[in-house]
């Protein structure tokens, strides 16, 4: 018995180092790839209707790349997320990106609040405008590089804008609406839109 174990427990230990090495070389590999893409990035970009845009990309192949993200257009940050899909994976590609987005009304704390500070700057109407939107955008993928690539982008965008009705702001305020202010509306348009950007790639 103490003949077997000793082989027994050779045997297992020899086996646990060749799988060892086995995985050590094919990490080896795979880092030194020079086909290999870096799976994680950054995307900066900027376009209508979200304006200038900062997302975190997965990259799980060299035809899919996925985003989650914010942006903002100049008056409030927005939420987004989307998809793109390139067919050829050279330097060059053409892309088909979808997004969807949304950004939330200003609430009518919000605005009591900044209409009472008089040491702000007068607030403009299309800050309680909410949105969301969905965009469809066919554009060209330039890869400098295995970590960084720009892109164009032009397609059609689905918006719809939720303007709240400021029946329940504060006096003295409430006086001075407008007919039109005292009602809640909706409204959806499509409408072109663009972007431009890149991506840098790590990992």
């Amino acid at each position: 018995m103490g003949a077997v174990s000793i082989f027994t427990a050779a045997v297992v230990v020899l086996s646990a180092q060749t799988a060892i090495a086995q995985t050590q070389e094919v990490v080896r590999r795979r880092t030194n790839d020079p086909e290999r893409l870096a799976p994680f990035g950054l995307m900066l970009d900027a376009g209508m209707p979200e304006g200038a845009g900062l997302s975190g990309v997965f990259r799980p192949s060299p035809h899919l790349r996925l985003h989650i993200g914010g942006a903002h257009n100049g008056l409030r940050g927005a939420a987004r997320a989307g998809l793109t899909l390139l067919p050829l994976s050279g330097k060059f590609s053409p892309s088909l990106s979808l997004e969807l987005g949304h950004a939330q009304a200003a609430s009518t704390k919000t605005l009591n609040r900044r209409l009472a500070d008089r040491t702000l700057l007068p607030a403009s109407s299309m800050e309680r405008v909410g949105y969301s939107y969905a965009s469809a955008h066919l554009g060209l993928e330039f890869n400098a590089t295995r970590r960084l690539s720009f892109f164009v982008r032009g397609g059609m965008s689905l918006m719809e804008m939720a303007v709240p009705s400021l029946q329940n702001l504060d006096e003295p305020f409430r006086d001075s609406l407008s007919p039109v202010e005292t009602r809640s509306w909706m409204m959806r348009t499509l409408q072109p839109s663009a972007k431009l950007g890149f991506a840098l790639f790590f990992g």
